[in-house]
């Protein structure tokens, strides 16, 4: 398996498959710190049609399903829709979110480091992570993306094309 390494004041691991493992020095920022701003939800009686137009005008994988005062009940990806929709023929403006929504779903918390979250996101096989308050209001989505251009970000010396395409 080809690696590289890099030290600086993160020491970052990569490999071609894709997977990263971070040993930092300190824990990192707030993980609320690197959420791109975006709220990308929609409510559970919404059809998937509407959560398919949401995630591609915020350029997100995955949008929450919040209840009407914003707390967080479900979690609709791009997995979910390829596994419990369109894998089955369904048409996606005849199903309810609230069907093929993944219940009760992992969520971080805005005080979490950004070690934190890298190292949830990789226990649980997660590329989308919500972010929600301490009394479960959907805050923000944090995804593998923006994990990525944080770590590309700080100044290493090399080139992001370098270290994201390897070889």
């Amino acid at each position: 398996m080809f690696n590289r390494k890099f030290k600086f004041k993160y020491n970052i691991f990569f490999s071609l498959n894709n997977y990263m493992v971070i040993r930092m020095q300190d824990e990192g920022p707030p993980v609320i710190t690197i959420c791109p701003g975006l709220q990308p939800k929609v409510y559970p009686k919404d059809n998937v049609s509407k959560a398919v137009q949401v995630m591609v005008e915020t350029g997100i994988g995955a949008v929450a399903v919040t209840d009407e005062q914003g707390k967080i009940i479900g979690i609709f990806t791009e997995r979910d829709l390829l596994n419990k929709v369109l894998v089955k023929d369904k048409k996606t403006d005849e199903i309810i979110i609230g069907d093929v929504m993944t219940r009760n779903p992992i969520v971080g918390n805005p005080s979490w480091s950004v070690l934190k979250a890298i190292k949830t996101m990789a226990y649980y096989g997660f590329r989308h992570l919500p972010i929600v308050d301490d009394t479960g209001n959907y805050l923000c989505m944090v995804s593998i993306r923006e994990l990525e251009k944080f770590i590309t970000q700080i100044d290493i010396g090399v080139e992001p094309s370098e270290i994201i395409g390897g070889d």
